[in-house]
Order: structure tokens, then C-alpha cells, then sequence
């Protein structure tokens, strides 16, 4: 390790400490803090960020461990008690989201991945805006969570999908990168039916899988196979290690239904270190100098408007299951605030040389807004006006 490298990563570490506390003191998302950390310190290391190859490994380690923690936040459970006519509605939205995204990128000559960033929906920053609402155990706040989680699994799916067809081309080659995907998702499915059925043979190997008071830490040993198998797979089946890590916590998500106090665990020990690191490194390679731009900035502000008018228009047909206007809007909102997809878009899509770092900045910078005006005017509206 060089002296550079070393002094770099004492300060990463440094601001993967202190950031939380500042983010708190100033009421702001804890990853934006983050983000806006990596932008000051790489003013100052702009020299030498090439050789950095330890930060670069913990931020990617940290990546991971982010999608893999997102697979396992979607509640199954609660997705298979939905009604058929409730699920066809969820869809129907989701499908009017994606047509309506396709539309805006054409018809403001875009480049297709501002669609794939405006119809992106994740749920990572929704968990602590409905804790501070005091909305998480009411129904409005539990089908928030569905329609996040659904939206979440979908838009993983696309940014699969996208990467491949960008790279291949509507080819042969393409068919079969997606043959290779549809390979992934059979290993998946035959991995969790005999999954299944030893745990059906053996019920009591599941505490093994689900305890935290074990010294060896079993639990948490088990998920990290889990997690590093999947992202083996997905990289030996030529996809992203993250697309890996996502269905490998989806398939433990499907598996275990009380998972509440190893996600605890899991999420304390990513969110404790390698995923601030992760952020902060989104922050360092990006110019700060930019960020300044009037040009980026307006381009910014106009695609934070058309990702809420977006989802305003297509959820309207959940009117149909009893939703007031107001909380239209509120859904609308609450599912504006895709941070972690939308910078993990501009960030994979810069390393692929898809879209240019002045691209890339507009969509890290709409990250940012969306994560600071949306959960602040979804928390004024509520508390102001309430649901009804």
C-alpha cells in the first residue's frame, strides 16, 4: 500500500464515520452526505484515485452487499396475500411507468437510459421516511412497501436486461446472454426447491440459518456463501456481481419468512462500514467541478420533475383499489427517491463507457434532489393533511 493509498483510506474511513452524524444533524439522507463527501475529498486526491485499488475493493464489496440486502427486503409473504385484482392493478401501473418512461426519452431525444432511470423504483431510503411519518405498520405504509419491493424487482430486472442489449445488440449474441440469464434464474429455482426440501426434512437446520446469538456467527457465515455463490454465478454467466448478489438475498428472502433479526445484523454490518465506502468512492470519481455547471444542474432539476409526474400519471389506475387522490401523490412521492439504483445506473453506465461523465453526473445529481425534496415534501404533506 502507498503512502497516497493510505492516507486516502484513513480519510474514507474517516467520513464513513462522521458522515451519519452531520446527515442527522442536518436531516438529510446518510448516502448523500456520503456522495457529497466522495465529491470534496476527490478535489483534493484527483492525482492519484487510479491507484486507490483497496477503496475500490471495499466500495465494490460494499455494492454488493447493498443488493444483496435489497433482495432481501422484499416481503413475499406479504406480495402473496395480494388479491389477483390488486396484483393485476400493481402491474398494470408498472407497465404504464415503463411506457410512459420509453415515451419521455423519445420525445425529449434522450438516450433510452434516462428511461430506464426515471421508471427505477427502490425502497432503500422509504423504510425511515414511513418510521418518521409514524406510517410503517399502517396499510398505507405496508402497501407502499409492496409496490416498492415489485418495482424494485422489476427495475433490476431492466437494468439487466439493458446492459445486455446495449453491449450485444439485438444479435444472436444477445439471445444468448439472455439464454444465459434465464439459465441463471433455472440454477435459482432449482437451487431454492431442494433448499426446500431439506429444510423440510430438517426444520431445525433453519435456526442455523436465521440465529444471532451463536458465537461462530453461523448465520451470518451462511449468508455470505449465499451472497459471494450468487455473485460467482451471475459473473461466470457474464453478468454484473450486483445482479448476482440481488437474487441471492431474493432467494433467501423466499426461504426464510423471519429474517427480521439477521437482516438487522447483515444491514448493521453493511451499512456500519462498506456501504458508506461505496458511496463515498460514487463521490470520488466524479468531478465536483461539474456538479456546478448550470447546463447540469437544469438537466437535473427537469428529470427529478419527470420521474414524480411520471409516477403520478401511471399509478392513477390504483384509484381503482380505493386510493384517494392525495395518496396517489403521496405513492408518487414515496417512490421517487431511487438513490441506490440511480446511482448504481450512473455508475455502471459510465464504467461501460454507455453514457459520458457529464451524463453520468446528471443522473448522480437527480439522485441527489430526489433524495433530498421528496422525502421532505412527502413528510410536510402527511403532517400537514394527513392520508384522508
Amino acid at each position: 500500500m502507498s503512502k497516497e493509498e493510505a492516507i486516502l483510506l484513513m480519510v474514507v474511513s474517516f467520513g464513513a464515520f462522521l458522515m451519519p452524524i452531520v446527515s442527522k444533524r442536518l436531516n438529510i439522507p446518510s448516502p448523500v452526505m456520503e456522495i457529497i463527501f466522495g465529491f470534496v475529498i476527490g478535489f483534493f486526491f484527483q492525482g492519484f484515485l487510479e491507484k486507490t485499488e483497496i477503496v475500490k475493493f471495499l466500495a465494490e464489496l460494499g455494492f454488493i452487499i447493498l443488493m444483496y440486502l435489497a433482495g432481501l427486503e422484499i416481503n413475499f409473504e406479504k406480495i402473496k396475500k395480494l388479491s389477483k385484482r390488486e396484483i393485476f392493478l400493481y402491474i398494470l401501473s408498472y407497465l404504464i411507468l415503463a411506457v410512459v418512461s420509453v415515451f419521455i426519452a423519445y420525445w425529449l431525444h434522450l438516450s433510452y437510459i434516462y428511461s430506464l432511470v426515471i421508471f427505477t423504483v427502490a425502497i432503500g431510503l422509504l423504510y425511515p421516511v414511513l418510521k418518521d411519518t409514524k406510517l410503517l405498520d399502517t396499510n398505507f405504509g405496508q402497501t407502499l412497501l409492496i409496490l416498492g419491493s415489485i418495482g424494485e424487482f422489476l427495475s433490476l430486472m431492466s437494468i439487466t436486461i439493458y446492459f445486455v442489449v446495449y453491449k450485444e445488440g439485438l444479435s444472436f449474441y444477445t439471445l444468448k446472454h439472455l439464454g444465459e440469464i434465464y439459465l441463471f434464474f433455472l440454477i435459482a429455482y432449482v437451487l431454492l426447491k431442494l433448499f426446500k426440501l431439506y429444510i423440510w426434512w430438517n426444520p431445525k437446520q433453519v435456526h442455523t440459518f436465521l440465529k444471532t446469538d451463536d458465537v461462530a456467527e453461523t448465520s451470518v457465515r451462511a449468508n455470505f456463501a449465499n451472497m459471494f455463490i450468487f455473485v460467482s454465478l451471475a459473473t461466470l454467466l457474464g453478468l454484473e456481481p450486483i445482479i448476482g448478489a440481488f437474487f441471492g438475498g431474493l432467494l433467501f428472502a423466499l426461504i426464510f419468512k423471519e429474517r427480521e433479526k439477521i437482516t438487522e445484523k447483515l444491514a448493521s454490518f453493511g451499512y456500519g462500514f462498506l456501504i458508506p465506502i461505496f458511496f463515498i468512492n460514487v463521490g470520488l470519481t466524479f468531478d465536483i467541478v461539474q456538479f456546478f455547471s448550470l447546463d447540469i444542474f437544469i438537466q437535473a432539476i427537469k428529470l427529478t420533475v419527470l420521474v414524480l409526474l411520471s409516477r403520478a400519471v401511471a399509478f392513477l389506475p390504483l384509484m381503482l383499489v380505493d386510493m384517494s387522490f392525495k395518496q396517489i401523490i403521496l405513492l408518487s412521492l414515496s417512490l421517487s427517491i431511487p438513490l441506490t439504483l440511480m446511482v448504481a445506473i450512473a455508475s455502471l453506465g459510465y464504467e461501460a463507457n454507455i453514457i459520458t461523465k457529464e451524463q453520468a453526473s446528471v443522473i448522480l445529481l437527480t439522485a441527489i434532489l430526489t433524495a433530498l425534496v421528496y422525502p421532505w415534501l412527502f413528510k410536510v404533506i402527511v403532517k400537514k393533511y394527513g392520508l384522508d
